[in-house]
């Protein structure tokens, strides 16, 4: 895309998903006919219906001569076991494990725990070092021409068909163009290997990483911009809706000079001490004039922000770990098809929360105020 600027940039292809039963399903649909290779890195990787449905897809794959390799997130995934890790490997699937767990040494090399005293210290000593940044990406490549990207781990959870009304709501895209071959670096990147600092030049016009101190600052400084620019709404969906402070006084001044501000978060959070810290900030937003929407439905945990007609989903929160820590990934919809899909989602779920007002704020017990005040000045850890 050399030569091409930001609003002329599209992908090739794109399919927006807004249920994890056909985002799964058309990407193990595609798994079946990859001919080359199918990389994935994932937050959360959890034995169940889809963590088998997918080992049957790689092990088929893997059978036609497909490279099948993973990463995943040990703190995100600290329910693997080592029968599922050779479940994995028995699928013909090449297993890196991304910031590992200290107390928990899986190596799949030698089919065990580690055992060896000096490999255990050394490992136990790694591990510690790189305990506070996280793989938070959810991509898979296939044969290094589409990506699937989103919100979503691999979780029964985000399946209607096993969880019913209690699955959780997420929003994911398959994309294909030459952008992608950032994905995949990035994958090689966060599986281990070495990339050639200088095998892509330019940067992504339709992508948002944060994997080197430069791209993170790029990728911050780019949510500042988009509320700074917007000249008639910016609308936020998240789900862990903590962040730093300039982002906050930047969406204070956009409602202060008459922007559509409205920030869309779930009322019932899957760790109820994140709605807690978000509420010591609720008044500040509120006084500024930005409508704040708790949505009453099954855990909303989509990634979403619209802001005038550019819209973008992917894997960030909201939140510190994900500004300064953890690797993300940012996709932005290129196709009016999508675009209208997702605002047309945020617009139902609005119609299906209740707004927050100061009077509300006011009427929360006194415990639970002042806990989230105290719980505000430690956001920074989570």
């Amino acid at each position: 895309m050399n030569g091409m600027n930001a609003d002329e940039a599209r992908w090739e292809s794109e399919q927006l998903y807004l249920d994890g039963d056909a985002f799964y399903a058309g990407m193990l649909a595609e798994i079946e006919t990859a001919t080359r290779s199918v990389d994935m890195e994932v937050y959360t990787f959890e034995a169940g219906v889809l963590a088998e449905r997918l080992c049957e897809g790689f092990r088929r794959a893997h059978l036609r001569g497909v490279r099948i390799r993973m990463v995943f997130d040990h703190w995100g995934s600290p329910e693997i076991d080592y029968g599922l890790y050779q479940r994995l490997e028995n699928a013909g699937v090449r297993v890196q494990v991304y910031r590992g767990l200290p107390w928990r040494m899986l190596n799949g090399r030698t089919e065990q725990f580690t055992r060896k005293t000096g490999a255990w210290v050394r490992q136990f000593l790694r591990r510690i070092k790189t305990l506070n940044r996280g793989l938070h990406r959810k991509v898979t490549l296939i044969d290094g021409v589409s990506a699937w990207v989103g919100s979503l781990n691999v979780c029964d959870m985000h399946l209607r068909e096993v969880r019913g009304r209690e699955a959780w709501m997420d929003a994911g895209v398959r994309v294909s163009g030459p952008e992608v071959g950032f994905l995949c670096d990035a994958f090689r990147r966060a599986f281990g290997e070495r990339v050639p600092s200088g095998s892509r030049r330019s940067l992504p016009l339709l992508l948002l990483l944060n994997e080197t101190r430069y791209l993170r600052g790029r990728m911050n400084k780019r949510f500042r911009e988009r509320i700074h620019r917007a000249q008639s709404r910016v609308w936020i969906q998240n789900p862990y809706f903590l962040p730093p402070r300039r982002f906050l006084r930047a969406l204070c001044r956009a409602a202060a000079r008459g922007v559509d501000v409205r920030v869309l978060v779930p009322e019932e959070n899957d760790h109820v001490f994140i709605r807690w810290m978000s509420l010591g900030m609720m008044g500040r937003l509120l006084a500024s004039g930005v409508r704040v929407l708790e949505y009453q439905g099954p855990f909303a945990h989509k990634k979403v922000i619209i802001a005038d007609g550019e819209m973008f989903l992917g894997s960030v929160n909201l939140n510190y770990r994900s500004f300064l820590h953890d690797l993300e990934v940012e996709v932005a919809l290129t196709h009016p098809s999508s675009k209208e899909e997702l605002e047309a989602s945020f617009q139902r779920d609005e119609t299906s929360s209740v707004e927050l007002t100061v009077a509300k704020l006011e009427q929360l017990p006194l415990w639970l105020r002042a806990v989230s005040r105290l719980l505000f000045f430690v956001r920074y850890w989570c």
